[in-house]
Parts: structure tokens; sequence; C-alpha cells
């Protein structure tokens, strides 16, 4: 799920994928793992996060966006709530590192239909073309790129002049069992305070805590706000 390696990224026709690769000796740890987890992920946590993820798209504020960055994309859980909300000419971006995950959120762009309005990429964080974008969209990706500020940085910059940015994530100052099981399963770091790269820059920033759910180790967060012109 998180793109945080350095591998040559692979831009892909819609909505197929590259996926011969990058280089061995740059991929693995964190990205071996969700690999192999990406084809029980949406069995077992779509419906967990499904109300955050329609909370995020909804203030996306989708009305006359022209191009949405989703990153990380997973396995395209946050695509069919971003396309229902945004008009039909409005195209996504989903990128990740993942092999894995975005063999699944291709699977699920050819069911749905969606191979003219999607591209998905695959990508590092750091190394991703970044740009021409008006929605920039983080779930559940600013807690686990090891160098989240200077990989949010690089997303903001992307972002158009009077373009709007949401982040949701999960925090805990002191993690509990389940937090810590959070931190090892999605190779995370919950008690970063990860929504403060957009605090400092956004204009209207706006930061709320979504409905509680023990299984999620933290707080639920959701914070949005806008790139001044």
């Amino acid at each position: 799920m998180p793109t945080h390696y350095h591998p040559r990224h692979r831009r892909a026709s819609r909505p197929a994928i590259a996926l011969a690769g990058p280089d061995p000796l740059t991929y693995g740890g964190a990205m071996g793992w969700y690999d192999w987890f990406a084809p029980m992920y949406d069995g077992s946590l779509e419906a967990l996060y499904a109300d955050a993820r329609a909370r995020a798209a909804d203030a996306l504020e989708l009305a006359g966006a022209t191009r949405v960055l989703d990153l990380p994309v997973g396995t395209g859980q946050s695509l069919g709530p971003i396309l229902a909300r945004a008009s039909e000419g409005a195209t996504v971006v989903g990128a990740d590192l993942s092999r894995g995950m975005l063999a699944q959120a291709a699977r699920r762009v050819r069911a749905q239909g969606w191979e003219s309005r999607v591209e998905l990429v695959q990508s590092d964080v750091h190394a991703l073309e970044v740009g021409g974008y008006d929605r920039l969209h983080v779930f559940l990706g600013l807690t686990a790129f090891p160098r989240y500020e200077e990989a949010f940085a690089r997303l903001w910059d992307g972002l158009t002049p009077g373009g709007r940015a949401v982040v949701v994530d999960v925090y805990a100052a002191r993690p509990g069992f389940q937090g810590k099981m959070v931190n090892l399963v999605a190779r995370a770091d919950i008690t970063r305070r990860a929504w403060e790269p957009l605090e400092r820059v956004a204009r209207g920033y706006e930061r709320v805590a979504l409905p509680p759910n023990a299984k999620y180790g933290g707080e639920l967060w959701l914070a949005s706000g806008d790139k001044p012109t």
C-alpha cells in the first residue's frame, strides 16, 4: 500500500499496470508484505474503512475537479466513492508501489468498467511524476511513508493552486495492543502527527475525528484544506 522505496516507476495503459516491476534488490520489506496480503486486503479491511472513504470523497469537494491523485491507491477501495462524486470527465491517477495491491486495483477497474477514467501507476512516492492534479487524496499513507513530511511536500507541490487535499489516517500518542498491531500489520507509525504537514500550508484547514472503532488502534481522523492561489 505505501509507496516508499526507490525503483524505476512504470506508467500503465489504462487500466493495466506494468508488473514486471522494480529491481528485487530495491523491492522488498514492507512491499513484499503488502504483495502477499493484497488478495486478502479487501476481505479484511474494506468494510472497516468504507464509511471513512465515503467521507473523504465528500471532503474532496469533487464538483469541478478534473484530475485526482489517489496515493496510495492500494486495491482501489477509494476509486468508487471518488468516481461516484466526480463529473464524468474527471479522471483518477491511482499510484502505489506494491505490485500486489495494484493488481487487485486493476481487477477492480476492469470489473467496474472504469478503464477510461482510471490510470494506475507503479511508483515510489518520491519518484512519481507529480503535477497537473487539482485534488489530492492520501488515505492511510502518511503514517506508513518513512519520510512522510518530505513525501507530503512533494505531493503538495504537484497540486494545482486552488486545488484541494484530503488526508485520512490514524493517531495514537501511546498505542495500546491494537495500535501496536496496526503498526505491525501496516508497517506504520501511528504516533505521528501526520496532519501537521497539511495544517502548515493549507488555506481553510480543518481536521475532524471520524466515528471511532477499536479496530483502528487509535483515532481515525480526516484533515482537509485548499492550496492557496
